[in-house]
C-alpha cells in the first residue's frame, strides 16, 4: 500500500513525537497496533497488503485482547521517551528509538522495528542487537536481529553500473533502494526507454535513465502525496506517475494520505469478506434445496403410477377368482375391446387386490398434490436464493451488503448480529433522471420490495423477464410517461440484472397496481399481471445524468 519512497515522508510526519513518553500500546484486530503518545497517535499495521505506518486518530478500543507481543511490548516500553524515529536507509523498515530507565534504576535503549515487507511483515522489538519478542513470531527471541544489505540510496546520489546482463526494470527494482516494480515502469516511461538488458543501453538512453532517476527525486522531495487505484486496491505514492493516466487525490500530508487509503482498502477488504461468506452461505443453501428439489421430483414421477393402478382398479372390479392364472388375472378392457392381464396385489386376491389398486391410487393423487405445492414452493425460495446470489455480486458498498446480511439474518440463513444495523427512513435506491422522470432502481430484495411499498399504484414497474434483477420504478405523478422513457428504465432494468451482458433482453412492465407480493413469499418476490415486454440492450447510467 506504501512503499520506501511515501514511508520517508511518514518519517517527516512522525518527527515531531521525539521526546514525548509512549503511554500506551493497543493491539486492533490481528494485524494492527496503535502507539499512543500525548500529542498523536501512530497507527503500526502488518496485515498482508494493508501495511503501513502513519498519524492516525486514536480508537476506542477497550474490548481488545491485546496478544503476548503487545503485553510484552507494554512492559518495557509504556512511559519509555521516543528517542528518535528513522527510515533504515530507503528502504521499507521504519526504526522507533526508546530510552527507558526501569524500577531499578537502569537505563535501557529499545528499538522497535516495522518492516512492511508484504506478506512477511512483522513488528519487531530489539535490545541492543538481540531480538526480545516480535508481533507475528517470525523470528526466534533472543537471536540477532539482522538487517538486509543496504542497496543504491537514490537520495544520496549513486552511480549506475551499466555492465549488467539484468533488464533494467528488474534491475531498477534489485539494486536501487525504494524502487517496486511499478515505480520502475514509470522510470521507463519517464526516459522514454523499452526494457532491455542494461548493457544494451545506448549513451542517450543512459542519460535519458539518469534524468528520469533525478525527475523522480526532485517530484519526492516535494511535499505532496497521490493516491491511485490500480487493480480494484488503493495506494501511496511520494510523487506523480505519470505512467498511470490519472491519480484520485493529492494530499499535502503523507499521513492522511495513507489513513485515507488504508481506511478505503479495508473497506474494501471488509466488503469482499462480507460477501464470500454470504454468498458460501447461500451456495451451500441453494446445493441442498436443488438435491431436495431433484428427490422430490422423482417422488413425483413415482405418483405418475396414479392413473394405472386406477385403471388396475377398474379392470379387476369385473373380474372374478376364476380368471387367476398364477399372479396375474386376464381382465376384459371395454374401452379397448381386448383382454389385457393385470398383475394381482402381492398375497391378495382379485377382489382386495382391485381395493389395494384404488387405495393407492387414492394415496398417490394425495401425495402428488402435496409434492406439487412442495415443488412450486422450492422453486421460489431457489428463485429468491438466485436473486440474493444476484444481489450479492451486484452490490457496490459494505452497506448493500450489511443490508442483503440482515435480510439473510431475518430468514434464519445467517446468525443475527448483537449490534444491528442502523436503519435509514430512506432506503439508499439507485436514482435517475431522464426527460423530467425520477426512476429509482432497488440494490436488493429489502430496498425492491420498499420501492414497490412506496410507488403509487399509477407509477410504472420494470423487472427482467425471468431473470435476477432489480425492481425498477418509473415515478410518473400522473403524467402519461413516454416510449423512450420507459425504453430508457427497461435498459436500465436489463443492466441491474443477471442480463447485464446480453442483448436484446425482454424486460416485462405494468402498472404498480398491478404488482402482488403472495403471502408469505420472501422478500422481493411479486406477482404482476397485464404486463407488456420491451426488448432493450443493457445501458449503463452511470454514463447518463446521475442524481
Amino acid at each position: 500500500m506504501i512503499d520506501a519512497f511515501v514511508l520517508r515522508k511518514v518519517v517527516r510526519d512522525l518527527s515531531i513525537l521525539q521526546g514525548e513518553a509512549l503511554r500506551q500500546i493497543h493491539q486492533c484486530g490481528k494485524f494492527c497496533l496503535q502507539l499512543i503518545f500525548q500529542r498523536a497517535t501512530v497507527r503500526v499495521s502488518v496485515e498482508p497488503g494493508l501495511a503501513h505506518v502513519c498519524l492516525a486518530d486514536k480508537e476506542d478500543l477497550s474490548g481488545q485482547n491485546p496478544s503476548n507481543f503487545v503485553t510484552f511490548a507494554r512492559s518495557r516500553l509504556r512511559n519509555a521517551r521516543l528517542k528518535d524515529v528513522h527510515q533504515v536507509d530507503l528502504d521499507r523498515i521504519l526504526c522507533f528509538v526508546f530510552d527507558k530507565i526501569d524500577e531499578t534504576g537502569e537505563r535501557h535503549e529499545y528499538r522497535l522495528y516495522v518492516e512492511l515487507f508484504g506478506s512477511r511483515s512483522n513488528v519487531v522489538l530489539v535490545e541492543g542487537e538481540r531480538v526480545l519478542d516480535d508481533f507475528r513470531s517470525f523470528l526466534e527471541k533472543d537471536s540477532p536481529y539482522n538487517l538486509a544489505p543496504s542497496k543504491l540510496n537514490p537520495i544520496d546520489g549513486f552511480e549506475i553500473t551499466f555492465d549488467s546482463n539484468k533488464m533494467l526494470s528488474k534491475y531498477i527494482v534489485d539494486e536501487i533502494a525504494g524502487f517496486s516494480r511499478l515505480t520502475a515502469q514509470e522510470v521507463l516511461f519517464r526516459a522514454k526507454i523499452t526494457d532491455k538488458p542494461v548493457s544494451m543501453l545506448t549513451e542517450g538512453e543512459k542519460v535519458a535513465l539518469k534524468l528520469a532517476l533525478f525527475s523522480i527525486i526532485d517530484d519526492f522531495e516535494k511535499p505532496t502525496c497521490y493516491v491511485y487505484e490500480l487493480q480494484g486496491k488503493r495506494f501511496v505514492s511520494a510523487y506523480p506517475l505519470k505512467v498511470l493516466s490519472s491519480f484520485l487525490e493529492r494530499y499535502d500530508s503523507a499521513s492522511r494520505a495513507v489513513d485515507e487509503a488504508y481506511f478505503w482498502n479495508l473497506r474494501k477488504v471488509k466488503m469482499e469478506k462480507l460477501r464470500q461468506q454470504l454468498s458460501s452461505v447461500v451456495e451451500e443453501k441453494l446445493k441442498k434445496q436443488e438435491k431436495l428439489l431433484q428427490a422430490l421430483f422423482d417422488e413425483a414421477k413415482e405418483c405418475e403410477k396414479a392413473e394405472e393402478y386406477k385403471r388396475y382398479g377398474e379392470l379387476l372390479k369385473y373380474a372374478n377368482d376364476a380368471d387367476v392364472s398364477g399372479s396375474a388375472v386376464k381382465c376384459f378392457d371395454w374401452q379397448s375391446g381386448k383382454t389385457v392381464t393385470v398383475p394381482l396385489a402381492p398375497g391378495k386376491d382379485v377382489k382386495r387386490s382391485a381395493q389395494f389398486y384404488f387405495e393407492q391410487y387414492k394415496k398417490l393423487k394425495e401425495k402428488s398434490q402435496i409434492l406439487k405445492t412442495r415443488i412450486e414452493q422450492l422453486q421460489r425460495q431457489n428463485e429468491y436464493l438466485e436473486e440474493i446470489l444476484y444481489n450479492l455480486e451486484s452490490s457496490e458498498t459494505l452497506e448493500d451488503l450489511e443490508e442483503i446480511e440482515e435480510e439473510l439474518a431475518e430468514s434464519g440463513l445467517v446468525h443475527r448480529k448483537s449490534s444491528s444495523h442502523k436503519k435509514t427512513e430512506e432506503p439508499g435506491f439507485r436514482k435517475f433522471v431522464y426527460n423530467g422522470f425520477t426512476i429509482l432502481v432497488g440494490k436488493n430484495n429489502k430496498q425492491n420490495e420498499a420501492l414497490v411499498r412506496k410507488a403509487s399504484d399509477s407509477d410504472i414497474w420494470l423487472h427482467v423477464q425471468q431473470s435476477p434483477g432489480a425492481h425498477v420504478i418509473v415515478r410518473t405523478e400522473g403524467r402519461a410517461v413516454p416510449r423512450d422513457v420507459l425504453l430508457y428504465a427497461a435498459s436500465i432494468a436489463a443492466y441491474y440484472s443477471k442480463a447485464r451482458y446480453s442483448s436484446n433482453v425482454p424486460v416485462d412492465y405494468t402498472l404498480v397496481k398491478n404488482v402482488h407480493k403472495p403471502k408469505g413469499s420472501p422478500p422481493g418476490m411479486v406477482l404482476y399481471t397485464n404486463y407488456e415486454t420491451l426488448f432493450v440492450n443493457p445501458l449503463d447510467p452511470e454514463s447518463e445524468q446521475k442524481v
